[in-house]
């Protein structure tokens, strides 16, 4: 049976390089930076308050944001969000990675270049220091301060453009070194831009 909803979000606050595959799910009031990714399997559900996506941040497959009506969404530029994550009403700030598996709840707020690793759950209302490591620690996270290795998080985000555009086209296969060497000199200069 067809639906009778209409499934859209506001295609004007989607920046035109940006990518969003088809079999990824979005709705509502959804902003989308130049060279933003969205992945297969992802859903953004924007219904109840609005999200702010960066520029180069890329949502990686299987990922879920959502939130409610006391707070957005925000994900700082060149922010790196790994497979099957769950992020609901926080605020997570510029060249992140937030690992695969990992949930981050309401009102946590995650510092600029911080590392949160695989499988990591960042409870409600805490604050991640900028440029913080988190690991996972059974049902607590440890966090060492100053450990992130930011550069390659924004070498990932970088590279996720590349394979946008590769998807595009239908060419796969592994970077040379040579790109892999590219992402990472362009991002140290990104980093050095913007996190001193």
């Amino acid at each position: 049976m067809e639906s009778k909803y209409t499934v859209n979000f506001t295609q004007e606050k989607i920046h035109p390089t940006a990518f969003i595959h088809e079999k990824a799910t979005l709705y509502g009031d959804i902003t989308m930076g130049e060279y933003a990714s969205i992945w297969p399997g992802t859903v953004l559900r924007a219904d109840m308050n609005a999200f702010v996506l960066g520029k180069y941040v890329n949502i990686q497959d299987n990922s879920t944001i959502h939130s409610d009506s006391k707070r957005g969404v925000t994900i700082g530029d060149y922010t790196l969000v790994g497979h099957n994550t769950m992020i609901h009403g926080c605020t997570i700030g510029r060249a992140c990675l937030i690992g695969i598996g990992s949930i981050i709840l309401d009102d946590a707020e995650i510092g600029d270049g911080a590392m949160i690793t695989a499988g990591c759950m960042v409870r409600g209302g805490v604050k991640i220091p900028p440029r913080a490591m988190v690991t996972p620690d059974g049902s607590k996270i440890k966090i060492f301060e100053n450990k992130a290795r930011t550069a390659l998080t924004v070498a990932g985000s970088l590279e996720y453009v590349a394979l946008a555009e590769r998807m595009k086209r239908g060419i796969w296969g592994p970077f040379t070194p040579e790109e892999e060497a590219d992402f990472y000199a362009r991002a140290k200069e990104i980093v050095k831009s913007f996190m001193q």
